[in-house]
This record gives C-alpha cells, structure tokens and sequence, in this order.
C-alpha cells in the first residue's frame, strides 16, 4: 500500500512497484468517492480480483478494514510541502495545457481555477500537513501492526528502496 498527500508520487511509484514485483495496480482514485455507500464493496472487488499480489495506491478511506489485514508492507511518501506542491503545480500545468487526462487525475481547469477547493493544488496546500500528521497516526494502528512501515521523507529515498527490490 502507498500512501501521501495529493501530488506525492503515488501513483507513479504505485505503478512501478507493481512491475517490479509481478504485482497487480490498484490505484485507489479509480474506484469512485470513498463516500459512496458503496466504496467498500468496490475496494473488496478490485483487491478480489487482484489475488494475492496487489500494491493499492492511496489511503484506503471508509475501507480500511478492506485492506488493511491484507497489507504486507505500507509505504508512506510523507515529502516536504514545497516538493508536493511542485509536483502538483507541475501535473497541473500539463494537464491544462495538453487538456488530457491522465489516469484518475482528470482536472483540466486553467490556472485561475488551481486554488478552488476542489482542485489538486488547492487540495495540496490546505491538507498536506494533515496527511503528515495522519501518516504517524496510522504507522501506530494496531491493524496494521503485522505490516513493514515505510516513511520516505524525499523522492530519492524511494527511488533508491525501488531500485533495490529484487524482480
């Protein structure tokens, strides 16, 4: 499981993580608003439909109990608020000026609309210290306990844990 703030690298190192071990994508902003009555069921299916061998890719909300006894490792891109925001800023401006989507991040909206609540960036800048505190809080979850816990503070040090995973 990879878990950060919006703009983090999730997905990508999600995606990565998933060659690299033989593994099945589950990229947790495809399955819909975790609000949605729903939303468990649909976590249940795709982590189901995985098998054995799955790396889920975000913070699975209202289904934790889903995933969380199926967690072997739990990795935490907790990276200072400037390199997130970079990202975001980064992915946002080429969202806009190619207007094409990319995976679950679908906002194409000009840079005028990129501090509206709803939007990545703006996301970004008012949660990140949230996500910060939420990462040392969930690290301490006895449901997780059974798990490997994984803080990387910069993108190198994840790249470097990547790199040294055998295939």
């Amino acid at each position: 499981m990879v878990i950060g703030c919006a703009g983090s690298g999730k997905t990508t190192l999600a995606q990565a993580l998933a060659v690299r071990l033989g593994a099945r994508h589950i990229e947790r902003d495809a399955l819909g608003d975790d609000e949605s009555p729903d939303f468990a069921t649909q976590v249940a299916a795709a982590v189901d439909a995985a098998g054995s061998r799955w790396v889920f890719d975000g913070a699975p909300y209202n289904a934790e109990m889903v995933v969380y006894p199926h967690a072997d490792t739990v990795v935490a891109l907790d990276y200072p608020r400037w390199v997130v925001q970079r990202r975001v800023l980064t992915r946002s401006a080429r969202l806009w000026l190619t207007r094409r989507a990319e995976g679950a991040h679908t906002s194409t909206d000009p840079p005028w609309r990129w501090w509206a609540p709803h939007h990545p960036v703006g996301w970004t800048a008012r949660t990140h210290a949230a996500r910060h505190a939420e990462i040392a809080e969930l690290f301490a979850r006895p449901e997780l306990a059974h798990a490997h816990r994984l803080r990387f503070t910069s993108p190198r040090q994840a790249a470097v844990w990547l790199v040294s995973l055998s295939r």
